[in-house]
């Protein structure tokens, strides 16, 4: 009997109510040319919009989860723990590969020993969200060094380092960067040629869910690990943490004024809104959750 050779590569899609967006991105992954042979595995946690059937029309491993024991820390293990590829390709299932060279770049550096992770540059969809499109252009720029340390909406990395060391499974968000932290100098490489287009919607569910999880994020690396996120403030209160960040939502404000993004200036309000109230609801709950060390 006859064994099937196994990837090289093992790209993991996190996915959950993605119907909208996922084809695409698909297309693009079964459309690369030139990169080495892959595996696409599809870690849906209780889809209800027709994200199961969009998958079942392409060659990708589906494995499904509960949502209510998700993580994104979890998700990105348990992508580590099934792929049979040497080298993992963490991708989101809106993040779309804009390249048909997109993973032949990403994964180049590994023929470099001392390479253990990888990310590429995420450049924003034209008209979806002009308010985070300002700083997804400063996190990841044309050129290196990014603005962030890692992203495993557009990232890879040796299964054997992800074994290894995985990914916080409590963690709210910034999982990514806190794995990054811990790796040795030069191990980590920004490849701006992998590109993907990568947006997130201009609503208040979406800004609410986000910065409430940063809330609680900073908490628990503060309280947990010793370690200050990148969006930590000092200010605990709603308005010590509007007084912070006025400054910066009026540079804002005038950037979307001067562009002529007259519906994202009319969403900045909200968007100011949930940044400080519910930002300031996580630290509020993250202190109480956090509040004893963590078992071992």
């Amino acid at each position: 009997m006859n064994e099937v050779a196994a990837p090289t590569v093992s790209i993991v899609i996190r996915c959950r109510d993605e119907a909208a967006s996922l084809g695409p991105v698909l297309d693009a992954i079964f459309a690369q040319d030139r990169s080495p042979d892959f595996e696409v595995i599809a870690l849906d946690s209780g889809s209800r919009d027709g994200t199961l059937d969009v998958l079942r029309r392409y060659a990708v491993r589906l494995e499904c989860a509960p949502a209510e024991s998700f993580s994104y820390g979890r998700a990105l293990n348990r992508g580590a723990a099934l792929a049979r590829g040497a080298i993992v390709v963490y991708v989101s299932a809106h993040s779309r590969p804009l390249s048909a060279r997109w993973l032949a770049a990403l994964v180049a550096p590994f023929a470099a020993r001392n390479v253990v992770a990888t990310f590429g540059r995420q450049v924003p969809v034209p008209g979806v969200n002009p308010i985070e499109a300002i700083a997804t252009a400063r996190n990841f720029p044309p050129a290196a060094p990014a603005g962030v340390r890692f992203s495993t909406a557009n990232g890879a990395l040796r299964r054997q380092a992800a074994l290894a060391r995985p990914f916080d499974e409590e963690v709210a968000i910034a999982e990514d960067h806190l794995w990054a932290c811990a790796a040795p100098d030069g191990g980590v490489v920004y490849v701006p040629e992998a590109v993907v287009g990568h947006s997130h919607p201009m609503t208040l569910a979406h800004w609410r869910s986000r910065f409430y999880a940063h809330g609680l994020a900073s908490q628990y690396a503060r309280r947990r690990l010793g370690v200050e996120l990148p969006w930590d403030t000092p200010g605990v209160t709603a308005p010590g943490v509007a007084l912070r960040r006025a400054l910066p939502f009026l540079r804002l404000a005038r950037t979307l004024a001067r562009s002529g993004e007259l519906r994202a200036l009319g969403r900045l309000p909200v968007y100011a809104l949930a940044r400080t109230v519910w930002y300031t609801r996580g630290l509020r709950d993250g202190a109480v959750r956090y509040a004893t060390p963590k078992s071992v």
